[in-house]
């Protein structure tokens, strides 16, 4: 998940923040050490310190690179799409396949929003800033486009797409409870979680596209 060049400062800087996504998920921002971080990435406590200065640095860079990678990657496979169909397939897409692919990626977002966000915040502002679009801005100006062109019927823009990113993102988030939970009522029996996540994305967007698709409508 975190692209870097393949220099070999690059490929350790890359162990580290794996390394110390980890340690926050494992123990969260209070309980991570950067001793245990600097085990996981099997390097001495000096140098780790020599990449990243603090505890503080290290946490805004990996919330940096996640919000860019998860952003830009998104951003990239909907600013194209034509038809608000097109959109809502491609969002839809990448955001479970990514947060499937990446399911430490949004726990690891989860976590920084239950300590209040405040970090999140400035490095979203960050990404956002440096997107020559905005991922928020293309996504709600596909929505408005389908009201205006007669396609959808008029709703929220903010709400609709708060609702798209919530519904790709539950599974990401609560697969260990699912999992229990499907397992405690017996159809978990033989799961198949990629054939799962493919039929996800499906019902998520006959849920959503059917549901504020205006009769007859024609794209």
């Amino acid at each position: 998940m975190f692209h870097s060049s393949e220099s070999e400062e690059g490929l350790k800087e890359q162990i580290i923040l794996e390394a110390a996504m980890d340690e926050f998920i494992a123990h969260g921002w209070t309980g991570a050490r950067m001793q245990a971080i600097a085990d996981r990435a099997g390097i001495n406590k000096t140098l780790l310190h020599y990449y990243f200065r603090s505890k503080k640095n290290l946490y805004q860079r990996i919330l940096y690179r996640v919000m860019k990678y998860f952003f830009g990657i998104v951003l990239g496979n909907i600013v194209e799409s034509g038809s608000f169909e097109e959109f809502l397939r491609a969002a839809i897409d990448t955001i479970v396949e990514e947060s499937g692919r990446n399911p430490r990626l949004p726990m690891f977002l989860m976590q920084e929003l239950s300590l209040g966000g405040k970090t999140a915040r400035v490095m979203l502002r960050e990404v956002l800033n440096e997107q020559k679009q905005p991922l928020t801005a293309v996504m709600l100006e596909k929505v408005r486009k389908g009201i205006e062109e007669g396609v959808i019927r008029s709703v929220d823009p903010g709400q609709f797409i708060l609702t798209l990113i919530g519904s790709c993102l539950y599974f990401a988030l609560a697969e260990p409870i699912i999992m229990e939970i499907g397992s405690l009522a017996g159809f978990m029996e033989g799961f198949d979680r990629d054939g799962f996540l493919q039929k996800r994305k499906k019902e998520i967007f006959s849920v959503l596209y059917y549901g504020i698709r205006k009769r007859g409508a024609e794209e």
